[in-house]
């Protein structure tokens, strides 16, 4: 509006401001029936339709309210190259002009600015030339000029001019606000002369450019403007237009190049419009990181969540219930945090609405748009497991699950002589098997998610570094109180690392209350071996006492007695174990080698250090075929039975071994019956 104003002032001498007297347009309205109808292609086009004329609605009403705003950030607002102003052209002088030239040219600019500004703007501007000195007014100008003042901002810039022209600085800020009239034509000689004393002046080649691509010669202008950003590559607004020119080219990789080293030093929203039309990825806060001079703060650390260490997790199996109970006061203290930061109290009622009575920071807009593009980019990157880490920690379990099922664990020997220390010498076999397959996947897990929290961890402290960062621009109570959201979000994810990598994984089944070591459970095996191989298999001897009946072999020996109601004691070679049973029993001879009997007894087992074992029911049924020696033992109160063949049967079910059931052939048959 400023350039429009300017333009009518210095051509025409006079300004006539005209309102539009126009009953107000009614908001546009998306009719939904005719949509129902639409094709999709059709719809695109209605709705392009819609943002136009809610565009010219906003640029119409903010005309008549007297309200600037920028068209660029209208949805409907399409960006056109300026056409080439031959006109103007024409007007800029063939050869540089002398410095008697240019004071000439000011003093009639001077003159044509005095004959339509207000008595109160010559008033004011003759007071600020009247007590300031060059610089002072300089700076005054540029004040003038953003204060909405553009006559009085001309009149004390050309005053400054004036005082001091030996003074390259207030040239350049001359035609500089020549350029943001709209009078380039005036600019171009003025850049062009001082140019000749400061040809490695980037501000100058600057302007330059400037005044070339708003008088439409875009060959000049890029010209100008590659020549500045060789001696300044991040100046902001030769990178700006470089930008431009290229997105008038259709050249959109190259501009999209020129805008983000724009955004790097300045944020203006006219380029992030058309940055987003074009379909230009953007990422301000990494732009932002790039940007030199600004202090990249680890606040991470400066709030200490940086002495909130994970510790190292189990390695194996059965470890994490003393791992938890290592760590339990770690755990606590982000438990405490975590309440902490979600119980900071809000500010007082009178503190939020004398705020909201303030008008934006000047930064609002920048910080707005890096949090929600901060907020955007993380949202998705901040948790401890993904779908895909998720599935892989699945198939972690069904291998680690199917490798067990796998094992095959060595039995231990049946029978009613097993004691309780070879079912857990082979415990202890079957228990280191499957203890390295649970290690193994303990392991391997754990250490999956431990490489997935680093990962995750260090976005964590890259995205609330960058939070802090954008909030401290515009520290309002609510950005305030989102800062305090994300840091109980930290200790959030921390917990929830915990729950799951550290979980009450036991030991195999088989590992639990059994303290033997791997070299006790070889020696109990070997042991119980040895003595079955050196002994033959037909040696069984029964000596009938009469009152009792005495047992023996290579592996036992044993004592029943009674009739009817049986006792009896048993002692393992093989195994140490002692056992003491009692119960019930019948026998039958048929003549006088073959003898049958069926016995059901309740039994309580020690092993060989006199320690309950094992205690349980055991029944036999047998039929042998006996050799009876005459010859009387001690004096006639027994005789002497030496098994020919035999077959038993029978069963057991015990405290630790459970129900086993069990046929054996004795004597010559021995090895041939199962």
């Amino acid at each position: 509006m400023k350039k429009i104003f300017l333009l009518l002032v210095l051509y025409n001498f006079s300004f006539y401001p005209v309102w539009a007297q126009s009953q107000r347009a009614k908001p546009v309205k998306p009719d939904l029936e005719k949509m129902m109808q639409m094709t999709p292609g059709e719809i695109e086009v209605y709705k392009e339709k819609l943002l136009k004329q809610a565009s010219s609605q906003v640029k119409d009403r903010a005309s008549m309210a007297g309200i600037p705003i920028d068209e660029t950030v209208l949805p409907g607002f399409e960006i056109q190259q300026p056409p080439k102003d031959l006109k103007r052209l024409a007007m800029i002088p063939p050869k540089l002009p002398s410095k008697t030239e240019l004071m000439a040219g000011v003093q009639q600019s001077l003159q044509q600015i005095n004959a339509v500004a207000s008595p109160a703007v010559r008033q004011d501007v003759k007071k600020i030339t009247t007590e300031q000195d060059p610089s002072q007014m300089e700076r005054t100008a540029i004040a003038l000029w953003y204060g909405d003042q553009p006559l009085a901002s001309l009149l004390v810039s050309i005053a400054a001019v004036q005082k001091k022209p030996e003074t390259t600085v207030l040239w350049n800020n001359l035609a500089a606000l020549y350029n943001m009239a709209g009078l380039e034509e005036k600019a171009v000689p003025i850049l062009l002369y001082q140019l000749q004393s400061s040809p490695a002046s980037s501000l100058l080649l600057n302007n330059l450019g400037q005044s070339f691509l708003g008088l439409g010669d875009m060959g000049k202008a890029e010209m100008y403007l590659s020549k500045c950003l060789a001696l300044d590559e991040g100046n902001p607004e030769a990178n700006r237009s470089m930008g431009m020119i290229n997105l008038f080219k259709k050249e959109y990789a190259t501009a999209q190049k020129y805008f983000e080293k724009e955004l790097e030093v300045s944020h203006r929203r006219s380029t992030l419009a058309l940055m987003r039309k074009k379909g230009m990825p953007i990422d301000l806060n990494a732009l932002r990181k790039r940007r030199t001079g600004i202090p990249h703060r680890d606040y991470f650390e400066e709030i200490g969540l940086g002495k909130f260490r994970m510790p190292d997790f189990p390695e194996k199996s059965g470890e994490s219930d003393d791992w938890h109970q290592q760590h339990a006061g770690y755990l606590k203290s982000l438990q405490s945090e975590y309440l902490f930061w979600t119980s900071i109290p809000m500010a007082s009622p009178e503190a939020i609405k004398a705020e909201g009575k303030r008008p934006p920071g000047l930064y609002a807009d920048l910080e707005d748009e890096l949090t929600r593009e901060l907020g955007s980019t993380f949202a998705p990157l901040l948790g401890i497991m993904t779908e895909e880490d998720g599935k892989m920690i699945d198939a972690m379990i069904k291998d680690y699950y199917s490798k067990l099922a796998a094992v095959q664990c060595p039995s231990p020997p049946t029978g009613p002589n097993v004691g309780q220390d070879i079912i857990l010498a082979y415990q202890k076999k079957c228990c280191d098997k499957k203890k390295a397959i649970a290690d193994e996947y303990v392991a391997r897990r754990n250490a999956y998610i431990r490489n997935r929290f680093i990962i995750v961890d260090a976005r964590w402290k890259e995205y609330i570094n960058g939070m802090i960062s954008n909030i401290r621009l515009n520290p309002t109570e609510g950005n305030k109180r989102m800062v305090y959201h994300a840091v109980a979000e930290y200790f959030g994810f921390l917990i929830s690392t915990l729950q799951t990598a550290v979980i009450f994984e036991p030991a195999p089944v088989e590992c639990m209350s059994n303290n033997l070591t791997a070299s006790e459970a070889d020696d109990i095996i070997a042991a119980s071996h040895d003595i079955d191989l050196s002994c033959p298999s037909w040696l069984n001897i029964s000596i009938d006492l009469q009152v009792a009946s005495l047992k023996a072999d290579c592996g036992s020996y044993g004592i029943e007695g009674g009739k009817g109601l049986l006792a009896g004691y048993e002692k393992n070679f093989k195994t140490g174990t002692s056992t003491i049973s009692a119960g019930v029993g019948a026998s039958q001879h048929f003549g006088t080698v073959l003898n049958a009997g069926v016995k059901q007894m309740v039994y309580v087992s020690f092993d060989n250090n006199n320690q309950f074992s094992d205690f349980g029911l055991k029944g036999t049924a047998g039929v042998t075929a006996d050799l009876v020696s005459e010859q009387l033992v001690t004096g006639g109160i027994g005789k002497i039975t030496n098994m020919v063949a035999g077959v038993e049967g029978g069963y057991t079910l015990s405290l630790n071994s459970g129900f086993k059931p069990f046929v054996t052939g004795k004597g010559i048959l021995s090895g041939t019956t199962h």
